[in-house]
């Protein structure tokens, strides 16, 4: 009986209900977007040089990823050029230090993942716009994404969804 009592105390201890989310039960991750109150990015600063890529509002494309990427020199070939990360984001992030520091550290931990998104993108070839290439894209979605899961607490959502959401993104994905 003891034994019995044991085992159901480390099955709640350490089973996916402590802290841990059930990964074969997929939240709405789209909650994600709304989970997180973000800064808007000010792109105007790259105007002259990517204005043609930059008419969509916040719904930037391919080519426009990629334009202030190389504006920014943030990128060789398809390796992340990490000093010049954090200027492009102080830029374009004035004033939400909170959100440069958390974007920079997603860049960081997305440039470990370099290998895996270009093999991600050989196999789902992502649809081009124009010749532009799609690496810049992947690491932009992968930031933001990073951003999301660990949103700074100040501006995150503390709702059932949203905690959810970010659990099963950060764990289960």
């Amino acid at each position: 009986m003891l034994h019995q009592f044991a085992l159901l105390l480390l099955s709640l201890l350490y089973g996916p209900g402590a802290g841990e989310p059930d990964c074969s039960q997929r939240p709405d991750l789209n909650a994600l977007k709304n989970c997180c109150k973000m800064p808007l990015l000010q792109l105007s600063k790259y105007n002259s040089q990517c204005g043609q890529y930059l008419g969509n509002g916040p719904h930037i494309t391919p080519c426009s990823f990629e334009c202030i990427f190389e504006a920014a020199k943030v990128l060789n070939g398809t390796r992340l050029v990490m000093e010049n990360i954090r200027k492009m984001m102080e830029g374009v992030l004035e004033g939400h230090q909170e959100f440069v520091e958390i974007y920079t550290e997603g860049f960081g931990h997305c440039s470990r993942e370099e290998q895996s998104m270009i093999k991600s993108l050989k196999r789902r070839r992502m649809q081009l716009t124009g010749k532009c290439s799609s690496m810049s894209v992947m690491y932009g979605l992968c930031a933001h994404r990073f951003v999301y899961r660990n949103c700074p607490e100040s501006v995150a959502s503390k709702s059932t969804s949203c905690t959810e959401a970010r659990e099963y993104s950060k764990h289960c994905e």
